[in-house]
Parts: structure tokens; sequence; C-alpha cells
């Protein structure tokens, strides 16, 4: 659509700053349905259907959070975040797309099996779009043929556990190298939870057996050189395997400093971590409630969350997603201050954007280029969503964020517009929230108030991924090279 074209479009956001990775342009944006067709300087649009106006403030590309966790069973019952609450609550926070697991619980199921299954709870539920990453669980050969063949049907993420091997999850360093040697062919990326299950396990055993049971114990179970450990091994296997590996929820300085080495020596390595990791500090679990603050990994020190902004602002790491698992309070706290039977996981989805704008773009730690990279662009490349999703494009879907920056609010878990009440950010104050979000050219949230519509997310089924690019790759692909991701 030309400059000053008088047909017509469905929306125009106008007034706005609109943030790529590349920079800040005052520009309106204009849609057709669920597309992006025009972006150009303010005024350049006539007449449209419905317009927002975005009042100078800054317009993001939809964020894309791939790695959360909706339903998520523990002992018998489901994380109180369905994929209906939690994707309510994703909105609220500008996200528009997220990457959920479809994990093998039970061994007897197909990978393709349980990827049905778990539709079946997330189609007619979810109020944005999503995709599935299989979580095979089985150590075989079978394993292994069923993820090349998704990888050749467009299914090009998978993810494993080095740890929980006594949950029935983890697959062992066989599988690993397998998976990443055959889906490095085809340019499918494994993920992967890097964490050494026998040094946490048998530190549990000891801690336990002695009595030592409290939330602030449970740093101790699993302290640096658990992650650390796994995460060399990872990166060693799959340089080696010629494999496309993605570390999820880095939390120490040491994974870091590994996965920069690795990165300059041109494999192919993408290193997520999340919120949690960056704002909080191990100290919460000396608190009366720490108990509710039990994930995996444990939140770390000071200089381990200092460590991983160096590793934002430098590249080493390419995504912030939040690792959302809503247990509620009452889940949290059945345990009653035992960390063994506590459920792991922290809600988080709604909250991302305004703490990374917070912590990371106030405090000069990252641009505000940099967070639509890590938090929209970057997801969206690596696991081939990449220009539908995570840019502002004429052909991109239509999923915006306008972003006010001026409001400071305290943030209350009570407030928070999933099925979960509590926060871990409690009482911190934050800006940058998401005060109008933009779903496929609809608006589903404006102003506090939820507009969407049970159901409208769409299943994201063709993901196909680049394959690796440097010197480890040996087999060419025709979907060309991946994108580049820093």
């Amino acid at each position: 659509m030309a400059e000053g074209q008088e047909t017509v479009v469905t929306l125009i956001v106008r007034n706005g700053f609109v943030v790529t990775p590349e920079g800040v342009i005052p520009a309106d944006v204009a849609i057709e349905k669920d597309k992006v067709v025009a972006i150009s300087a303010w005024g350049a649009f006539g007449d449209s259907q419905q317009t927002v106006d975005a009042a100078g403030r800054f317009v993001l590309p939809g964020l894309v959070d791939p790695h959360v966790h909706m339903s998520h069973p523990f002992r018998g019952e489901l994380s109180k975040d369905d994929f209906y609450s939690g994707t309510v609550s994703a909105a609220f926070g500008g996200t528009t797309t997220i990457i959920d697991f479809a994990i093998q619980w039970d061994k007897s199921a197909s990978l393709s099996e349980c990827l049905a299954q778990r539709r079946q709870q997330a189609d007619g539920e979810v109020v944005i779009d999503y995709a599935l990453h299989p979580v095979p669980t089985r150590s075989s050969q079978e394993t292994i043929d069923e993820a090349a063949a998704l990888a050749s049907a467009g299914i090009g993420s998978l993810k494993i556990y080095m740890i929980y091997r006594e949950q029935g999850r983890m697959l062992d360093d066989a599988m690993l190298f397998g998976l990443l040697s055959e889906l490095g062919e085809r340019g499918g990326l494994v993920m992967v939870h890097a964490e050494n299950s026998p040094l946490a396990e048998f530190n549990q055993h000891s801690f336990l057996s002695s009595g030592h049971n409290r939330p602030s114990d449970f740093p101790l179970v699993k302290p640096n050189i658990v992650e650390a450990e796994a995460v060399h091994r990872a990166l060693y296997l799959s340089r080696h395997a010629g494999g496309y590996l993605y570390l999820v929820h880095l939390s120490t300085a040491e994974s870091v400093e590994l996965v920069a080495a690795r990165k300059a020596a041109g494999d192919d390595v993408v290193a997520e971590t999340c919120p949690q990791y960056l704002t909080l500090s191990s100290e919460v679990y000396d608190r009366a409630d720490g108990g509710r603050f039990i994930c995996s990994p444990p939140i770390r020190s000071h200089q381990d969350s200092e460590a991983l902004w160096d590793g934002l602002s430098k590249g080493t790491i390419s995504v912030i997603a939040s690792d959302h698992c809503g247990f509620d309070a009452e889940q949290k706290d059945r345990g009653q201050g035992d960390y063994s039977q506590t459920p792991h996981g922290l809600p988080g989805i709604e909250l991302r954007l305004p703490l990374v704008y917070t912590h990371g773009v106030l405090k000069d730690r990252i641009s505000v280029c940099r967070m639509v990279e890590l938090l929209s662009t970057n997801p969206a490349k690596v696991f081939g969503l990449y220009p539908r999703k995570g840019a502002l494009l004429p052909g991109s879907d239509a999923d915006l964020v306008i972003l006010n920056v001026d409001e400071d609010r305290a943030i209350s878990g009570a407030a928070m517009h999933g099925a979960v009440k509590w926060s871990p950010y409690e009482g911190m104050h934050l800006r940058g929230f998401a005060s109008t979000t933009i779903a496929r050219g609809k608006l589903i949230v404006q102003d506090g108030e939820f507009l969407g519509v049970r159901g409208d997310g769409h299943y994201l089924e063709e993901r196909t991924s680049r394959p690796p690019s440097g010197p480890r790759a040996t087999h060419a692909s025709p979907a060309g090279k991946r994108a580049s991701i820093s």
C-alpha cells in the first residue's frame, strides 16, 4: 500500500515509535485483517475501520515466549494456569505467541501421539497463537527415528532433560548425542535442560537423610557446578555431533563463560535465561515463604545475575523466556517448607516485559532494541517463526504491543490476570507494561481490559528450522542458512 493511498484498511496504529532490533522510528502501522500491510511516517495513511492511538509510546512486535508450562503435572494434580488462564496472563504481558511442551509422560505413546494429546488440551482454549516442543523420555533408537521424522515434517525443535532420572524424564548422553547428530542433519534444534542428575540426586539424598530439607538448603543441593558441568558436557557433545543446541534457563556465571567460548569458536549454540535469574537472588530462600521460590535450576547469587546481564549485552545469551509454571500459593505451600515436596516452577509470563524493561533498559544494561531481540525477534528466528512472528514487516502477522513506560506500578500477585494470584515479584516497582496487545489484528488487551476470545489462538504447525551454519555443519539443506541470532 503506497503512502497516502485512500484504501480503507482494517486497523491503523498511529503515532507510535516502532521498535525493531535495528532502531526506533516514528511510524504508523497499517493492518489488513490479520497481517501488517505497511509501515510509514506518521499521518501517511488514510482512513481505517479502526484506529489505535499509540500516543508517542513504543510499539513492539508481539512477544514470543518459547518456554512455558501450562497445566503442568505434579503429584497427581496440575498447575493452576491452564492454556486459557495462562494465555490470558500472557496477553496482558504483551506476549502473543507461546511455545509449550508435549512431554512423553506415557512412554508407550509416540511423540506424534503426545503432540496430538497436548493439542487437545490447548485447542479451543488459547487466546494467542501457540506451538509445541515434543519432549522424548525413552532412550531408544525409536526416539531418534521419531524425532527425525518430526523434524522433516516441520516440527524442528525438541527438548530433553539431562536430569530427573528418578522421575523417568531424563535421557542419557548417548541419546543426547544421537539426537544432536540426527537433527543437526535436518536443521533441527535440540533444547536441553542441563543439570547433572547423579550429582543433584546424591546431594538431595544426603541432605534429606540428615534432616536438611528447608528451602534455604535447596541451592546447596544444586550448586553452580550441577548446571555448569552439564552445560559443558552438552556443548562438547553438540560440537562433535555437528548439532544445533539450545540451552534453556541458564543461571550461572560459569555457564555464560562456557557458552561464550563455544560461540566464539563458531559452534551452533543458543542460550536462554529467565527473569527470575536476572532480578532475584538466592536470599529469597531464607524468607518465611522461601518454598514458593523453588525452581530448577535454583535462583542464584547477585554475581551470577550480573554475569547473565553481561552475557545478554554481549550476545552470549540470545533469548529471555519466562519458564512460566503457574502453581498457586496453596500448591507451593503444601510442602510445608520441605523443598522435596514442593512443586518446582514460578509464575511470571505476565511480567517478563516490565521486568526486562525496568531491570535491563532503565538500568542501561541493554537497549530497548536489544530487548525486542531478546523477547521477540530472536525466539521467533530460533524456532522457525520469523518473519511471521517477531517482526513488524509487511506480511508479518499483526501482533503488536504498545508499551507504557510512564506508569510505576508496585507488583501485586492479586492483580495478575491468570489463575495464580501470588507473584515472586510482590511489591517490586516496575515500569514498561503492555497497555495494548494486538494479536492477528485484533485488540485483545486494552487499558487493563481483556477483549480477546477463548480459543482464538492458532496452532503454529509449520516451524521449519534453519540448518546450522558455521564450521561444524557438514550437511546442506534446501531451507538455507538460519537467520542471524546474537
